[in-house]
């Protein structure tokens, strides 16, 4: 859906101040760059919680609205966004930025181009319920090795990106846990098993770059369903390498599924067993369910060909 460049006059850029290597005035110059002498606002919110009160307000304004941080940002400003049927973009500044990278959101150039010729798409988002609670995720979500290596990665604040992730994925193969978990859809058991890692994907990219879900958006009402069994330490040390590049799918611990809604559950009572992380960020407990969100989350893009897929 092309629009007006005249809808998105003075866009308000959302800048999370603790994002990413730059400084804040290299990022007020990423800023200006991208909208090439128009006028904008920007604000560097102090919590999580100004960032969602600023986002609403701009939304019930009808401004777009640009979330400048990794994913965890993204996701702030997408949950408003969805609650008021906002635009929004992505000036990418994290250590993670998988969503942006998948919605082909890299540089900043990317985005002055989105600002000049500007196309608005619907972009694909899993939702989470845990009891009584609904989170939304753009990226991936899981279990087992992924939120112990999310919650890794968000201890060393000096590394970025895949390095992070990568790093972090080592040091937990160092100690390898599966746990005992169960995936069902529409009610009906799927696994029920212990299990290393279990990953439910809206979009290609997590873990600062790695191409964990190279499937997903395939099918376009479903989520990608990936999980691994017991696998040694050589094994794992060898997906992890095969990740990067999306090769760990024909790998023969790796299951990889296309399905409509998943509910993962554990009986186990360890720390680590039922954490659930998504978009870089802890989210819950299990038990869970999982689905693809049916409210249009509308996302301003640069006009090219893109894999339309992910999107509506």
């Amino acid at each position: 859906m092309h629009h007006n460049k005249e809808n998105f006059q003075n866009p308000l850029f959302i800048v999370n101040p603790k994002a990413g290597k730059l400084t804040t005035e290299e990022k007020l110059n990423q800023i200006k760059y991208c909208c090439s002498n128009s006028p904008f606002d920007v604000c560097f919110p102090k919590s999580p919680t100004e960032t969602e009160s600023l986002s609403e307000n701009a939304f019930k304004e009808n401004r777009l609205v640009i979330a400048c941080g990794g994913d965890g940002s993204v996701n702030l400003v997408a949950n408003q966004a969805l609650r008021y049927n906002g635009i929004m973009s992505i000036l990418p500044l994290g250590r993670g930025n998988d969503f942006a990278k998948s919605i082909g959101l890299v540089l900043p150039k990317d985005l002055k181009k989105a600002l000049e010729a500007p196309t608005v798409t619907k972009s694909r988002y899993l939702v989470l319920s845990f009891d009584g609670l609904k989170k939304i995720c753009l990226t991936s979500a899981g279990v087992g090795l992924l939120s112990e290596a999310a919650f890794r990665a968000s201890k060393i604040p000096i590394l970025q990106g895949g390095l992070l992730y990568a790093l972090s994925a080592l040091t937990c193969f160092a100690n390898l846990k599966t746990h005992h978990y169960e995936i069902k859809n529409d009610g009906k058991s799927v696994v029920y098993d212990h299990l290393v890692i279990i990953v439910a994907a809206a979009t290609p990219f997590a873990g600062g770059g790695m191409l964990i879900a190279p499937e997903a958006g395939k099918e376009r009402k479903s989520l990608n369903l990936l999980y691994a069994g017991k696998v040694s330490r050589l094994e794992a040390i060898g997906l992890l390498k095969k990740v990067f590049s999306g090769k760990h799918l024909n790998h023969e611990k790796v299951t990889n599924l296309h399905l409509n809604d998943i509910y993962v559950s554990t009986k186990e009572k360890t720390f680590w067993a039922p954490l659930v992380y998504g978009d870089g960020e802890y989210l819950g407990n299990l038990p869970v369910k999982i689905t693809v969100g049916k409210k249009p989350l509308n996302i301003l893009i640069p006009r090219r060909k893109l894999n339309l897929t992910l999107f509506e």
